[in-house]
């Protein structure tokens, strides 16, 4: 077995070796193509670099990028000393009298949110909480929802609540799904198995990342019997590629498909960039000062594959490898959702990618209440989902009233993670619990109950477009 004096002997960029599950690999020549920069390989030259590379990789993938003759055999892992990382996470130990957070104390999800920053590693905390430019939008997805006023009625009868509802003809025992959000492996080993088993044991969607940190077939084995899956789907430059994923992913058992059409090419993150400058000075002290240009960001690195020329024709070469039902996810304006309808769209998901993509995109309710104005067909056409910004039962319940059929939580799914399954299940309880107690609060007991007139969006009508608009449905309608 190789040790680590002989390992560490190997770290430059013309003769780099790297530790990865207990076994040596020599990337001097992958190196310099390496999706995500150079200076990160740099950094783990000659050492063990499993923990940074497992979070954010699938499993078997170093392993088919190199060449047996790369696969340079099984490591002594007891003659590595743990290295001192810069980049390592916050002390969580309490000896150095900082408050930790606990699970416990987490009543909301803005609670796991502070106790995802708290605990997370920077990079995986950057990478999580990141959004486009100035993070506005990210913002705004929230503010908009706080924008809006309920109306409850009162002396109803409120003693039962049915929380159930369909997506695509599945049922849900509650109106929310899982979002896609890649790299759960950055928050805990188990990721994304451990979303899709809390949303197995409650009886609700999850839509699995394209980007997820564990292969899609590996989540779908391990999921609960009987659960709704569905894929979220970039297109590759190669359709080759695409059309093969896709066969795996029916034989998986995946019940839709989510292609995401509003990353061509990834947002401006600057937080993620930043992260990323960070590890590479880490990684070479000349950087520090150096006025170079960084390595591609981690989200930046993911989308390097993605085909920018995907066009609305190329929905029904999808459904027709598939077979499956289809949501298109990342809609942001009242004509594109009845494009979607005509181009025979089952679902129609209003997202801005969680504020990550274009800054000063409108935010899924903005959307949804355009849509409402211009394309009301539309909401009987397809079915509509929202994300983006939901922290609050009542944030579900005012998407619903207005005519969305579920809603996607993304990132305090993925921050709970720092707490395990536990913590999945926290979010989960929660929000069933919020949803459930202000529905009857409301005057409902069930989501049919909801319309809109249990909701005030005048404050946030102000910021729907109101300028020249064709409709094109050439159906188009001027009032909410």
């Amino acid at each position: 077995m190789l040790k680590a004096e002989e390992i560490q002997q190997h770290n430059k960029a013309d003769d780099l070796w790297m530790v990865i599950n207990g076994k040596a690999y020599d990337l001097t020549e992958f190196a310099p193509n390496h999706p995500g920069g150079f200076k990160i390989l740099l950094k783990y030259a000659g050492k063990d670099a499993t923990e940074e590379y497992e979070p954010i990789h699938p499993p078997g993938l170093i392993e088919e990028t190199l060449t047996k003759d790369k696969h340079l055999g099984k490591v002594d892992m007891s003659t590595f000393k743990s290295p001192d990382d810069p980049l390592a996470g916050p002390d969580v130990t309490g000896s150095k009298g900082e408050i930790v957070p606990t699970l416990a104390g987490c009543l909301n999800l803005d609670d796991i949110e502070k106790a995802a920053e708290v605990l997370l590693k920077p990079k995986a905390w950057a990478y999580y909480a990141s959004a486009a430019d100035d993070e506005r939008t990210k913002n705004w997805n929230h503010e908009a929802f706080n924008a809006v006023r309920l109306r409850p009625r009162v002396l109803r009868n409120v003693t039962p609540a049915d929380l159930s509802t369909t997506m695509l003809g599945h049922k849900s025992s509650l109106p929310i799904f899982i979002a896609p959000a890649a790299m759960g492996r950055l928050a805990h080993p188990e990721g994304e198995n451990l979303l899709a088993k809390v949303a197995g044991d409650f009886n609700f969607p999850y839509i699995v990342s394209a980007n997820a940190s564990i292969a899609f077939d590996e989540v779908a084995k391990k999921s609960v019997a009987g659960q709704t899956l569905f894929y979220q789907l970039y297109v590759n430059k190669d359709r080759k590629k695409t059309e093969e994923q896709l066969k795996k992913v029916v034989n998986a058992g995946y019940k839709g498909i989510c292609v995401t059409v509003d990353a061509p090419i990834a947002g401006k993150r600057e937080r993620d960039e930043r992260s990323k400058m960070d590890a590479e000075s880490a990684a070479d002290p000349s950087m520090r000062d150096s006025t170079a240009a960084p390595a591609a960001s981690l989200a930046a690195s993911m989308f390097s594959y993605v085909d920018p020329a995907l066009a609305w024709d190329d929905l029904a070469w999808i459904k027709k490898v598939t077979g499956l039902p289809l949501m298109v996810k990342g809609i942001q304006t009242a004509e594109d959702a009845a494009l979607c309808a005509a181009y025979g769209v089952e679902a129609v998901y209003l997202s801005n990618h969680g504020g990550r993509q274009l800054e000063g995109a409108p935010s899924a309710l903005e959307t949804l209440l355009e849509i409402r104005k211009y394309e009301p067909q539309v909401l009987k056409q397809c079915e509509v989902y929202v994300d983006g910004g939901i922290r609050r039962g009542t944030d579900v319940l005012k998407a619903l009233a207005l005519g969305a059929k579920a809603v996607g939580v993304g990132r305090p799914f993925m921050y709970s993670l720092i707490f395990g399954e536990e913590g999945v299940k926290t979010v989960a309880s929660i929000l069933q619990s919020e949803i459930a107690g202000s529905l009857r609060l409301l005057g409902a007991t069930s989501l049919s109950e909801l319309t809109p007139a249990m909701v005030n969006t005048r404050p946030l009508e102000v910021m729907i477009y109101d300028g020249i608009y064709t409709s094109p449905s050439k159906k188009s309608k001027h009032k909410l």
